[in-house]
């Protein structure tokens, strides 16, 4: 009976061993400590476009000082998925690519290099990740899945990006749309009827514009004390033209028009801003942000629903960047944004005035 009972005893052991980590670490947490997560992750806006730059930048065969010196019309591919593209388009609006150029620009999980200024033609589809040494100039109607640029990125008329795209500077052409994330170093300039997931750059502006809103002013001085102030649901907005400190409101709430706000501002509800608002601060809501023509606001602008921006506002300064994120974005002609923007459905540039931002 001993033999028996020693077995089951070893198997019985044998079978909790697996467990032994676990109830240990059960009863004795050592692993509490958050998950380490580097700055400069997926989580950063341009870290793709940065990525690929990189990469291009380090590889042993790009030179593009002596690149741009090689006197030559070539195509070069190195391996199976870089191509150089040497050819010069010069000043002459037909003139295009080679065709075994447009064929390497069509295939999938490729990279091309353009040593000068670069041209696609209206109505090409581009599949491989694209790099211009300076400007590059996009038609009307074609798509591109990734680009970026040293220079000058001007997308035309009903363009398409699918991934991402970065540079210098970039023109997003009318009813442009950007299914990704478009990032600048300087400025962005999205047209009428743009569209596009996510923003960055020092500066956007979208639209034309005859004059937009002054930024929002700074805090007050630290020695003036800022009241917490919380609002039932249904209270009236205050008619004073400064108001200092911070208002939480326990349902939607309107800002008068005129008002200057030293403090943020935080609804349960839909939030209005009337026309040539300033809020020196942040503005926050569980459900709609509506600012009408003229406003200004110095810090975050965030919805958990949608956001509507009327004509001629500014979010941010140039020197505090900012960030706006919602669901769907509605942003009217006039407007400066600095800083990111983020939305979960995609965001609009219109030229037509918002009649629920009026």
């Amino acid at each position: 009976m001993a033999f028996p009972a020693l077995l089951l005893l070893c198997v019985i052991l044998i079978a909790l061993l697996p467990y032994i980590p676990a109830v240990c670490e059960w009863l004795r947490p050592t692993d509490v400590a958050p998950l380490p997560v580097r700055r400069n992750e997926v989580n950063k806006l341009r870290y793709f476009a940065d990525s690929f730059r990189l990469r291009i930048t380090t590889m042993p065969a790009v030179d593009f000082q002596k690149l741009q010196n090689l006197q030559t019309d070539r195509t070069v591919s190195i391996g199976n998925n870089l191509s150089i593209v040497h050819q010069r388009l010069g000043a002459d609006a037909n003139a295009g690519y080679h065709p075994e150029t447009l064929n390497i620009l069509r295939k999938k999980n490729g990279i091309v290099i353009f040593v000068h200024d670069a041209r696609l033609p209206p109505g090409s589809h581009n599949q491989a990740d694209l790099f211009a040494a300076s400007n590059l100039s996009v038609g009307a109607g074609a798509s591109l899945r990734a680009c970026s640029a040293q220079g000058v990125i001007t997308l035309g008329a009903d363009t398409v990006v699918h991934r991402w795209i970065d540079a210098l500077l970039i023109h997003v052409g009318s009813n442009a749309s950007i299914d990704g994330r478009i990032t600048a170093i300087k400025q962005i300039n999205f047209a009428d009827g743009s569209r596009f997931v996510r923003a960055g750059a020092p500066s956007m502006r979208f639209g034309v514009s005859s004059g937009t809103a002054a930024a929002a002013p700074e805090a007050l001085a630290s020695g003036v004390t800022r009241v917490r102030q919380v609002l039932d649901d249904g209270a009236e907005a205050s008619s004073d033209s400064y108001q200092n400190g911070d208002f939480v409101v326990r349902g939607a709430y309107r800002v008068l028009a005129g008002t200057t706000v030293f403090g943020n501002i935080k609804s349960y509800g839909d939030l209005l801003l009337e026309q040539r608002t300033r809020i020196a601060g942040s503005i926050v809501s569980n459900k709609n942000i509506v600012l009408a023509r003229d406003c200004s606001v110095l810090g975050p602008v965030i919805s958990q629903n949608d956001i509507v921006i009327g004509p001629d506002c500014r979010i941010g300064t140039p020197d505090a960047a900012t960030t706006m994120i919602c669901r769907k974005l509605t942003i009217a002609a006039g407007c400066i944004v600095h800083g990111v923007i983020t939305t979960q459905d995609g965001a609009t540039v219109t030229a037509r005035e918002i009649s629920d931002a009026a």
